[in-house]
């Protein structure tokens, strides 16, 4: 059973965390190389789909990520620290979305293109530098997820 759930927690975060990193690396970058009036209609369209699968799938990759740490305790040295510090980190990400990340995907999913406020485009350019810090914090608690699923399974080889 601890397999299977490894795989599944290894997934879902992984995927998350690859998500994050194709939005940031890929998708809003072509974003900023329309026009502008073509953005405007994108934008808003993508902030209220992603705004409301993200947070579901953030929390299950959370709730994961603390069972795979209580599966591999102790949190105290080996693979359930490394575990732990996963989950410690992808908690920060949330934090750290919810403050600074959400109040500016929620005004841009309100956005109405036909008429965008003034500051609209800053907003969007302010929320891909913070997607950034995001995405390297997922990336970091992904890895050290990583390395103690690996040092638990290698634990057990041995």
């Amino acid at each position: 059973m601890t397999l299977a759930y490894d795989i599944a927690t290894t997934t879902v975060t992984g995927l998350m965390a690859g998500n994050e990193l194709a939005v940031a690396a890929f998708a809003h970058p072509q974003l900023h190389r329309l026009d502008k009036n073509v953005h405007v209609q994108i934008a808003p369209l993508l902030a209220r789909v992603l705004g409301t699968v993200m947070p579901l799938w953030y929390g299950l990759a959370l709730v994961l990520i603390l069972g795979a740490a209580y599966e591999h305790r102790p949190f105290s040295r080996g693979p359930g620290l490394f575990i732990a510090l996963a989950a410690s980190l992808w908690a920060l990400t949330i934090v750290f979305s919810v403050t600074m990340l959400v109040p500016i995907n929620n005004r841009i999913a309100k956005l109405n293109p036909d008429q965008p406020y003034d500051c609209w485009l800053q907003d969007r350019c302010r929320w891909d530098q913070l997607h950034q810090v995001r995405v390297i914090l997922l990336i970091m608690a992904f890895l050290l997820l990583l390395t103690g699923l690996f040092g638990s399974s290698a634990a057990s080889i041995t």
